[in-house]
């Protein structure tokens, strides 16, 4: 193996602490069950005098059967009071642990939720938000006989708190590692702290700013996001706006036409130098196309692996992603993580399957198809290739927590499970009871897509019940040109796409139980106008997901308005 240089010293750095997580979960993988149990007991000794312990019988608790039947399970509701209680300063509400900050869900849907956070649930997250991916790269290279490159990143993240009345400060789960790092974010990534670090929503053209200094910097050697969808779609802007990036480029400038406080532009222009030579470089590789090969090799040589969150729905768009990519950069795809916890990480390169940290939470396990009243499963109790719901009891409050996320178990990993993500209960679309989950929706049009060859730069689904019988409607934003006479034949692709992916509809259809599909094309744009508007009422960019289904009135107004109608 080759030798170091001075300027990897930060980077091994970083990957020994991630070797050293790596380690700690193995350690805690093969006592699975006793950690499980130690933690739980600790949290019942820690908080049973809290309100919610006194009112639920901590006190009692002397055993993992004792917790299941005395402690009963819980959802959100149980905990928004004492929560907002706590915001304002309150403490022994419904833990005795420190709670250094607070987290909320990303307002995407409904009302955003906010959530306290341990210090202990903290410093998980910094280390397998951070060190453990760096650790799992070190290894990956490893096998291949060398050390990890030198980190220089794009980071597509925006990170951004608030204060509390309490005095405390609320962030997304996501932000944390982040948070904590910022006089380090200019040792391993491109983008300004002008860029990344927000208190107040802004109004930027984010991938533009993130593009214009990440591009010019050739010694890029890995890319990072929160959620592969906003890296997905990063590169879709590159493609449609090189010409006016690379002209900045060679200028030193930033284009009038970019949104951009005054301020902010100022102090990015501050930064900035004219840089022809590497402009040209890039107008070289951007004319001969994107789809003549992947274009990431081609403007970053050194640039070999990318980290983000990539489960469930999202893994759709790894495989967008490698049109951009190509196959050789390894994909870390960070973690499986609820604003209520991090639950689990995958330990290698390329993978969906997240080991279950048995060290940062206490789980239980609902079968799918368990009667009422059925008692949960234990760690290591689980079948696999079984679905099961998720029940969390975390570190900072919350116990026996429904999150309503579906898992499948696929191994396991010495005595912790293995898991994917599924779906979450919630996210059903249903007509006429032939209940598809969002798994199995991503798969059909997925296939749809192929069928059509096309890349898709969104979809939603929308189960339309007003007429008779219901049918489902596909929203669909394209890369390619289409016109409006072919919705009638993408209709027939996705219907037999539909009819394929579950064998409840093809019946239906044919009974009159449930309308043909339809499909609708969306002008250019659109999901990226929804997000933006979710930014603008104050939504976490970090944390907007796709529209999978429109199954809200906002939603539907939204999109049904944005539908080509020539």
């Amino acid at each position: 193996m080759a030798k170091f240089t001075v300027k990897q010293i930060p980077t091994l750095f970083s990957a020994s602490l991630g070797l050293a997580e790596l380690a700690k979960l193995k350690y805690y993988c093969k006592r699975a069950d006793k950690t499980q149990e130690k933690l739980l007991l600790s949290l019942m000794k820690d908080n049973k005098s809290c309100v919610y312990g006194k009112a639920n019988n901590f006190g009692k608790v002397k055993s993992v059967d004792d917790y299941q039947s005395i402690v009963p399970l819980s959802t959100y509701a149980d905990y928004e009071e004492y929560v907002w209680r706590m915001a304002n300063g309150e403490k022994g509400l419904i833990t005795n642990r420190l709670i250094r900050r607070f987290t909320e869900s990303s307002g995407s849907t409904g009302r955003s939720k906010l959530v306290p956070l341990s210090g202990r649930a903290e410093w998980v997250c910094q280390c397998f938000g951070f060190s453990a991916p760096v650790g799992c790269a070190f290894k990956y290279f490893k096998g291949q006989g060398r050390l990890i490159p030198p980190q220089r990143g794009m980071n597509t993240a925006e990170i951004g708190s608030r204060k509390l009345p309490g005095g405390k400060r609320v962030s997304c789960i996501s932000s944390i590692p982040l948070l904590n790092l910022r006089p380090f974010i200019p040792i391993f990534n491109t983008t300004p702290a002008e860029v990344m670090y927000h208190n107040e929503p802004v109004d930027m053209d984010m991938h533009y700013a993130k593009l214009r200094f990440a591009l010019p910097d050739k010694s890029v050697s890995y890319l990072t996001t929160i959620f592969i969808t906003t890296l997905e779609s990063m590169f879709f802007y590159l493609e449609n706006n090189w010409e006016m990036l690379c002209d900045d480029i060679e200028k030193g400038t930033i284009d009038s036409s970019v949104k951009m406080p005054d301020e902010t532009r100022k102090k990015l222009l501050k930064k900035l130098k004219p840089d022809p030579k590497r402009a040209e470089e890039l107008r070289v590789e951007f004319r001969k196309g994107f789809d003549v090969s992947p274009i990431v090799p081609r403007i970053w040589p050194n640039c070999e692996w990318m980290f983000g969150i990539g489960t469930g729905s999202l893994s759709l768009y790894a495989k967008k992603l490698r049109r951009y990519l190509g196959d050789e950069i390894a994909m870390h795809y960070l973690g499986y993580a609820a604003t209520e916890s991090l639950m689990a990480v995958p330990i290698e390169f390329n993978s969906f399957e997240y080991v279950i940290l048995p060290q940062n939470a206490f789980f239980e396990f609902l079968p799918l198809d368990a009667p009422e009243g059925t008692k949960p499963l234990k760690i290591g109790e689980l079948e696999v290739g079984k679905e099961y719901e998720l029940i969390l009891t975390n570190t900072s409050g919350f116990y026996r927590y429904r999150i309503e996320d579906v898992v499948k178990v696929t191994g396991y990993y010495y005595g912790s499970p293995k898991i994917t993500f599924c779906y979450r209960l919630n996210q059903i679309a249903n007509i006429s009871g032939e209940k598809i989950n969002q798994m199995a929706l991503d798969e059909i049009v997925d296939n749809f897509a192929n069928e059509i060859d096309e890349l898709l730069i969104g979809y939603s689904i929308y189960a339309d019940r007003s007429t008779s019988p219901g049918h489902y409607v596909l929203l669909i934003e394209t890369s390619g040109e289409h016109s409006k006479d072919e919705e009638k034949h993408l209709a027939q692709v996705f219907e037999k796409a539909l009819c394929n992916g579950n064998v409840s509809v093809a019946p239906m259809i044919a009974s009159g139980a449930l309308g043909h599909c339809e499909v609708k094309l969306l002008k250019k744009g659109s999901y990226d106008e929804y997000r933006q508007m979710l930014a603008d009422g104050g939504a976490n960019l970090n944390q907007i997901k796709p529209v999978k289904s429109i199954d809200t009135e906002k939603k539907k107004e939204f999109f049904f308005s944005r539908i080509i109608e020539e």
